[in-house]
């Protein structure tokens, strides 16, 4: 079975912040990171309960998993989601020097 693979406009924001923070410093590393969460998102399509809970998991309704990810030379980020039916939803993306999210980080958010 696939699953489809969404972002909540957080994630998306994530995305976008390390994006931009990486690109100030390398824009090969910004391409290399892209291209990481990009494999870690078909690893998510093919089989997302692959992945350990999240240390965050009860802070939601759905049970919360990681996914860690990074390049050769980098840092490792990880990316939080969860499962809805045959859709992987993840929620946020954290780098390495970041807390732990907390309960008030999760909302109903829109999917785009």
């Amino acid at each position: 079975m696939s699953f489809r693979v969404r972002f909540t406009a957080e994630a998306l924001r994530n995305q976008n912040d390390c994006v931009d923070w990486i690109m100030q410093r390398s824009v090969s590393g910004a391409h290399a990171w892209l291209d990481a969460l990009s494999q870690t998102m078909q690893r998510l399509a093919a089989n997302p309960f692959s992945f350990p809970k999240a240390p965050e998991d009860g802070f939601c309704i759905h049970e919360l998993r990681n996914a860690f990810f990074g390049t050769r030379r980098g840092r490792t980020f990880r990316a939080v989601f969860y499962v809805d039916g045959d859709t992987v939803i993840v929620t946020h993306l954290r780098a390495p020097d970041q807390n732990l999210l907390s309960s008030v980080d999760f909302t109903e958010g829109d999917l785009l």
